[in-house]
């Protein structure tokens, strides 16, 4: 799913469930998801697409109800489109990115890399770009290079399972959710970058939220600094080495977890996960998933 999608849906989805529409399922289709929304005994079907001309764009079907399809389109109205990609001049500023949050299994991770312009050609050699279009076996390489010629560029906050779940569920008492736990962890890390190098001109947030939260949060810590927060961050070289670091953590994470259990976690949230978790539990107790697993998905409810 593209990312832009996925920071749109971030704001949708809770504005959808408060209004009475459930998400009973949810599946990919070519340039977009498609959205099963159940409402009392109606369905209604929402296509979600991304390109990068139009942006976000949305299609109603199978609405019978008229009534329904109104309150849905209603609802569609208030998340905004993500803009393009602005540029900008700076010599020196900092990227972030995060991964991990769509996997049942496994740790959050999010990540900040410092820039300093003078070194953009090297980051280009060594082979930095988005790291979704990176094999592992690449991202593997081109991290370590990273930790090798830039160890004091990088910060990362790896939030095993068990973490995770205690501040999940502390930020869910205060009323807040998952875009707020993920805008801290921005902030904090972006805030540690900042400290240690004395000349900063910009921060570039990859957003996953269209309320920007990481930047509210990252302006209360340092108000004159400029921030740009957008979808698509990884076309920034900053953002795109966080990201190919976060991914590198979370590859490692995923290692260490089917080395520790002796079994193998995938990734995502499919059927797969969904079997890997049965076998979990037979040999783990129920009561263990805190350990691997990020409690709050429906996938939890399913076992």
């Amino acid at each position: 799913m593209h990312k832009a999608i996925q920071a749109y849906l971030a704001d949708l989805l809770p504005l959808c469930s408060k209004e009475g529409f459930q998400l009973s399922n949810e599946r990919e289709i070519p340039y977009g998801v498609q959205l099963e929304f159940t409402f009392g005994d109606k369905t209604i079907l929402l296509n979600v697409y991304y390109s990068e001309k139009k942006g976000i764009s949305t299609v109603i079907n199978g609405a019978k109800d008229k009534t329904l399809k109104a309150k849905l389109e209603s609802i569609l109205g208030t998340p905004s489109k993500p803009e393009t990609i602005p540029q900008h001049n700076w010599l020196h500023w900092v990227g972030s990115d995060e991964t991990g949050k769509g996997d049942y299994f496994g740790p959050l991770i999010v990540c900040g890399f410092y820039l300093d312009k003078k070194d953009r050609d090297k980051l280009i050699k060594i082979g930095v770009c988005d790291s979704k279009k990176l094999k592992k076996d690449q991202i593997n390489e081109v991290a370590k290079q990273l930790y090798h010629e830039f160890p004091d560029n990088i910060e990362c906050m790896v939030l095993k399972p068990s973490k995770y779940n205690e501040l999940y569920a502390n930020f869910a008492n205060q009323k807040k959710n998952l875009n707020d736990l993920l805008a801290w962890c921005h902030s904090r890390i972006l805030d540690n970058i900042i400290k240690r190098h004395s000349v900063i001109e910009g921060v570039f947030i990859d957003q996953f939220s269209t309320a920007k939260k990481a930047s509210g949060l990252l302006k209360k810590l340092h108000p004159d600094m400029q921030i740009i927060e957008r979808p698509d961050g990884e076309q920034d070289l900053a953002v795109a080495a966080a990201s190919i670091i976060a991914r590198y953590q979370l590859l490692q994470s995923f290692q260490t977890m089917n080395r520790f259990y002796k079994l193998k976690f995938p990734m995502g949230a499919g059927n797969s996960v969904k079997e890997a978790g049965k076998a979990y539990i037979s040999q783990y107790k129920k009561e263990r998933l805190v350990e691997v697993a990020k409690l709050h998905f429906k996938t939890t409810k399913e076992f």
